[in-house]
């Protein structure tokens, strides 16, 4: 809807590979606003969902800059629908957990730092954000925190795009499966007995 002559800065960021880091972003926002100009800054999915919008916004109301956010559809949600599971069901899943994959801490350090105790409880649905690399690490630990070997997982890759793809499995055989289906970011990982339905 932007019209042609709006002036179009790409900040977007794929695995290991940021157009700009997070704190630029949030300081180009500010000098663009700062210096009169209406900004829009678009994102897939929910912003406020694993995609920093509340650090965005955070940073534009400490500097006294007014900004509306206008909510998304989650990856998480955009990708269930697509895939056909459903990310609740009465019979199956009463809750559900958003988490995130990516690694944190010090380079020599870094590790998927979840509460995984909370994520291998019974009759819920576990969405994994930015895991794709970490696949393993995930896999094993819920394995190692209660969840058997057997529970239904699946990797949506690129969801809600004409590309998308659907890798379903166990705990156990997932991670084998996204390498033999080279499975790429963007991907969500869903867990749970809704993947079978």
């Amino acid at each position: 809807l932007a019209p042609a002559s709006a002036e179009r800065i790409y900040v977007g960021k794929k695995a290991a590979d940021h157009s700009l880091p997070q704190d630029e972003i949030n300081l180009l926002l500010l000098k663009l606003a700062k210096a009169g100009k209406r900004v829009v800054r678009l994102k897939g999915g929910d912003p406020y969902i694993f995609g920093r919008g509340g650090e965005e916004a955070e940073a534009l109301a400490a500097a006294g800059i007014a900004c509306d956010t206008v909510p998304g559809i989650s990856a998480a949600q955009g990708a269930a629908a697509s895939a056909g599971i459903p990310l609740t069901h009465r019979d199956h899943a009463a809750m559900l957990v958003f988490a995130t994959g990516h690694l944190q801490g010090e380079e020599g350090e870094r590790t998927v730092a979840l509460d995984w105790a909370a994520l291998a409880r019974p009759r819920q649905t576990v969405v994994i954000y930015m895991g794709v690399g970490t696949l393993p690490t995930i896999c094993t630990q819920l394995i190692a925190h209660g969840l058997p070997a057997s529970t239904p997982a699946a990797m949506i890759e690129r969801a809600t795009l004409p590309g998308q793809r659907s890798i379903v499995g166990t705990l156990q055989t997932l991670p084998a499966l996204s390498v033999a289906h080279g499975v790429h970011p963007p991907a969500l990982i869903m867990i749970g007995d809704t993947v079978t339905l």
